[in-house]
């Protein structure tokens, strides 16, 4: 996947990184973060998926349409079973998700033998600026990168303290006939990257 979303990072996304996905309701940003998923597991990379908002069964459908309309884009086959394997879904429905859970669940995986190289969490709401720190500190801990949506207006509201303990932040705009993703945090500080409207690949230049 050339030119893709997580590459505005420039800066090599370390392990317990912090990457923040910002925009509007309905925006897109499940979808950006989604394509995150796939280019790292296409790419041999574990994912652990973290919604507040669906269920797991409608996350692994909607990756199975993301998986479909890249194979249609840019006509590659990807192997299904190999993400699967290497791909786990939970939901903390209700915004309910705190520190201690999203660490004891990492923690029976781990105990199981699963181990992740990337953390998405879809869907949080909060302004408790403590649990993304902790989130951070989970990820730093585990070795793994993660990445967060977030609401625009909470972000506005938080700029500062977000831009404090985040590493990367990346903001999406979306028009009816224009989407991309600016760079508001992070070594390519300003890019912007042309995505589609439909799939929220980026767009080949």
């Amino acid at each position: 996947m050339e030119n893709n979303i997580s590459s505005l990072c420039k800066q090599k996304v370390e392990k317990g990184s912090l990457s923040l996905l910002v925009g509007e309701r309905g925006a897109g940003k499940s979808s950006c973060l989604t394509n995150v998923g796939i280019e790292k597991l296409i790419n041999g990379h574990s994912v652990l998926h973290v919604s507040v908002e669906d269920m797991p069964d409608r996350v692994s459908d909607y990756y199975e349409l993301k998986i479909h309309e890249l194979m249609k884009t840019e006509g590659k086959a990807i192997n299904r079973e190999e993400i699967e394997s290497n791909r786990i879904i939970f939901s903390y429905l209700n915004q309910n998700l705190n520190a201690e859970k999203l660490r004891s669940s990492i923690e029976n995986l781990k105990e199981s033998g699963y181990l992740f190289d990337l953390i998405l969490v879809d869907g949080l709401q909060t302004e408790d600026i403590n649990l993304l720190q902790k989130m951070k500190d989970i990820a730093v801990e585990y070795g793994a990168e993660l990445w967060v949506t977030y609401p625009m207006d909470k972000y506005l509201n938080l700029k500062n303290q977000l831009k404090e303990i985040c590493d990367f932040i990346l903001v999406l705009y979306g028009k009816k006939d224009e989407v991309y993703i600016v760079v508001e945090k992070g070594e390519d500080e300003g890019k912007r990257l042309q995505l589609d409207p439909v799939t929220f690949f980026a767009k080949s230049v």
